[in-house]
């Protein structure tokens, strides 16, 4: 193959400098940051300095957030919200990761399973008798059941703790640690202190609206203390249930029927059973075999309660014996309800086949709700299946109308629905949009599109919506309109501080210290003994520096309060012996660790989101690029 190169370098007249002005410029093109993704493949939601984010692990994290979180009404609407939290979570570890690997530490999987196994032996469930651990199985689907976490969740934080126990403590042997910050550090904890403090609020409520004149002299001052990032506006139609009025109406017919159809779902039982707990369909065979010889004892009279505890494999039948209290209809599988479904009160199934194993069940209780207990259910029931269904046409009518990136107005216009636009909002951040319940969820879905794309479907509270990206505003100072609640609330805060500055002042002056309240005693306190309010570095510098019987300087504290303290006394702290000094280094030694090692946690993510590109040189080895065009969760992952 070099020889072909050679010959068609040979036989070719073109100047080599044109050919490497060529290969440069493709190169340059190839190493340019660019936030396409067009080659990105569909099951790729991130990439973080060339660790691939997988569809499959945010499906994994999203999965067990769900299984935590259990059943809700409303699943589908928060899968894109639950999906940015999962992309966000699953950045950060890849982040981590990326730091470990250029301080040069490795956790391997010895060390992984030795943490493990340590957490293990201390839940009694996962260790037999004889001192080995249940098969992986077991634990998995008793950690599911139990905390709705997986075993890979565990063991994927476990990695993380030991990577950042290894990374705090090789920088934390790096970090000087002098005597003057031993002793200052020594005093902070030891040294006593005798005070009274008073601590004054400003009074916000008492600033008056300045009216817009002062409020754009303050927004015009405050230049780029105003200043937001990159916002969005939507167009939204959002259908509530009074918009069909007494179409939804639902008639005594129309219950009664409902109740015939669904009568089992306000049948509640209440079980014990005993599980053999199986797979494969040799040991379907194996527990088969035990439930059949089980069985004739428990009807002739066993304790049933007490041979779930000894017996069962379900993991909480050593805790409640077997026993499960009142569930209605679809809480279980399909087959163990039908097993139950079909006994007397007191009696035993035959054996039950589940996919998680043959089950032998005894029925404790069983009741029906009559028609007239579930009227008023069944009527908001059914109202409410015909807000959604006539909703949801109607929606998908506009949406068909309007197209994938069309105007909403005419086709809304024509459909008898009214169209709103948003105000400009931020990505992050607490949104309240006129006119929608929830917002803060359609704003993130609105982030994830692009610029005039229509969405699908959603729901916000109990209404329905479709809206359409209409603009990005850049980030800027907005105009006063858009945010007078922000200026004015800015306004008040300042003219509420002067003003407490001022009362303080007074005091000092007059000795009158009544106008600011009671004051606070503390006696024979340490510095750290305050708390938040010792660790303020300001309150700390001044309570270390003020001699006995004078006032600190005013101060603000952390809640945005004046607080000011006369220092009545103090006793030195005691010196320190070898053991306690050496043991004080290696503290101060690990907080400056972890304080560096956020900062360069910090400056990797920033600088990784300034080059975003999936394909580029730079987006695959040194840059945090992610997926906006993946469909937003899936549908197994909801109800």
């Amino acid at each position: 193959m070099l020889r072909n190169f050679r010959q068609v370098f040979k036989g070719n007249q073109m100047p080599m400098t044109v050919v490497m002005g060529v290969v440069l410029v493709g190169l340059v093109a190839y190493l340019a940051p660019t936030s396409g993704n067009s080659e990105a493949p569909d099951n790729v939601m991130a990439r973080v300095y060339g660790r691939d984010i997988l569809k499959r692990d945010t499906d994994r994290v999203i999965s067990d957030a769900l299984q935590r979180m259990g059943k809700q009404p409303n699943i589908q609407a928060m899968l894109p919200y639950l999906q940015n939290q999962a992309v966000g979570q699953l950045v950060g570890e890849k982040l981590r990761a990326e730091l470990a690997e250029r301080h040069g530490i490795v956790v391997t999987d010895q060390e992984v399973a030795g943490a493990l196994q340590a957490q293990m032996k201390q839940n009694p469930y996962f260790v037999n008798p004889d001192g080995s651990f249940r098969p992986t199985s077991e634990i998995n689907m008793y950690l599911l059941e139990t905390q709705g976490i997986s075993l890979k969740t565990i063991e994927d934080s476990t990695r993380q703790m030991l990577t950042i126990r290894k990374l705090v403590d090789q920088e934390a042997s790096k970090i000087p640690v002098d005597e003057a910050l031993v002793n200052l550090e020594n005093r902070v904890r030891n040294e006593k202190l005798n005070l009274e403090s008073f601590v004054v609020t400003p009074d916000l409520a008492a600033v008056a609206d300045p009216g817009d004149g002062k409020l754009a002299e303050l927004l015009k001052v405050g230049g780029a203390r105003f200043q937001v990032s990159a916002r969005r506006v939507i167009q939204f139609v959002a259908v509530e249930p009074g918009f069909f009025g007494t179409a939804l109406a639902v008639d005594d017919a129309a219950l009664q029927a409902a109740y015939d159809s669904k009568k089992a779902q306000y049948t509640e039982m209440k079980v014990s059973h005993i599980l053999f707990k199986a797979k494969t369909d040799e040991e379907f065979a194996v527990a088969m075999k035990k439930a059949q010889d089980l069985r004739p004892k428990l009807v002739a009279g066993q304790d049933f309660g007490k041979t779930a505890e000894e017996l069962s494999d379900d993991p909480p039948a050593k805790q409640n014996r077997g026993f499960y209290d009142w569930f209605k209809s679809g809480a279980m599988e399909k087959p163990f309800e039908d097993g139950a479904a079909a006994l007397k009160v007191g009696e035993i199934s035959q054996p039950v086949r589940t996919p998680y194993g043959i089950h032998l069940i005894r029925l404790e209780g069983k009741r029906t709700k009559s028609f007239e207990d579930t009227r008023e259910e069944l009527r908001a029931q059914l109202t409410e299946d015909r807000f959604a269904t006539k909703a949801k046409e109607r929606l998908e009518q506009l949406r068909k109308r309007t197209g994938e990136r069309g105007d909403l107005t005419a086709a809304a216009r024509n459909l008898g629905l009214k169209v709103q636009t948003s105000q400009p909002f931020l990505e992050e951040g607490p949104v309240t949009i006129p006119g929608l319940v929830e917002a803060s969820m359609i704003a993130s879905e609105a982030f994830r599109m692009k610029v005039g794309q229509v969405s699908k479907l959603q729901q916000s509270g109990s209404n329905y919506v479709v809206f359409r990206v209409q603009e990005e505003r850049p980030s800027a100072v907005p105009p006063l309109a858009e945010i007078r609640d922000r200026v004015l609330a800015a306004w008040k805060l300042e003219e509420a501080r002067k003003a407490a500055v001022a009362k303080v002042q007074t005091a000092l002056q007059t000795g009158d210290f009544k106008v600011l309240g009671e004051a606070k005693p503390q006696e024979n306190i340490t510095i750290t003994g305050l708390g938040e309010l010792g660790k303020h570095p300001g309150i700390r510098k001044a309570l270390l520096e003020t001699p006995e019987g004078k006032f600190t300087p005013i101060l603000w504290n952390g809640e945005g309060q004046l607080w000011i303290a006369r220092l009545k006394s103090r006793t030195a702290a005691e010196p320190l012996n070898f053991e306690k000094r050496q043991a004080l280094v290696q503290e101060l030694q690990r907080a400056g660790s972890e304080k560096l090692l956020v900062s360069e946690l910090q400056d990797l993510d920033a600088k990784g989101r300034m080059r975003p590109g999936f394909s580029s040189l730079w987006g695959r080895y040194s840059g945090i690029w992610i997926n906006t065009d993946v469909p937003v969760g899936r549908e197994d992952l909801g109800e």
